[in-house]
């Protein structure tokens, strides 16, 4: 199934919201500390139309089909590590597909418009970067598939 992607704009910000709390729903099945507060809904609104739209280190990719948004990515533009020759790249949040969407290409049609729009940054972006939640195997598979490898891993102790 092929989708329309485009750059969200300030008229998505509440059908993001769903498809934000599909993604939130999904990481909080791995680690519950990612449901979201009371208040998220107005916080993500805000953070969306004031660091997302019309930025130039960051935009949201939707996915529409049948009339509505089905597919969201997040990318932003991070800067190069002050001591490592880690070099300015791409860093991919909030990658979600609707269930009754996904297996069909649309999670690659958003990966795609992220490379494209990072490949032609300023900057001189040539690598991009995802976290996937510990658990989430299915999301391993996906991103190892379409030839993303696996760089560090991030432990934490409770105090």
């Amino acid at each position: 199934m092929a989708a329309q992607v485009r750059p969200a704009n300030r008229e998505d910000g509440s059908e993001l919201i769903e498809l934000w709390h599909g993604f939130t729903d999904h990481l909080s099945q791995y680690d519950d500390r990612y449901e979201h507060k009371d208040e998220a809904n107005e916080r993500w609104l805000q953070y969306f139309e004031n660091q997302l739209l019309d930025s130039k280190y960051g935009t949201v990719f939707v996915a529409e089909a049948d009339d509505d948004l089905v597919g969201v990515l997040e990318v932003r533009v991070v800067g190069d590590h002050p001591i490592f020759r880690l070099k300015d790249h791409g860093y991919i949040n909030g990658h979600y597909v609707k269930d009754g969407y996904r297996d069909t290409g649309i999670g690659k049609q958003l990966l795609d418009a992220a490379a494209e729009w990072l490949r032609d940054h300023p900057r001189g972006i040539d690598f991009c970067r995802v976290d996937v939640i510990h658990g989430d195997e299915n999301a391993v598979s996906v991103y190892e598939d379409l030839d993303f490898e696996p760089i560090e891993h991030v432990y934490e102790y409770e105090l």
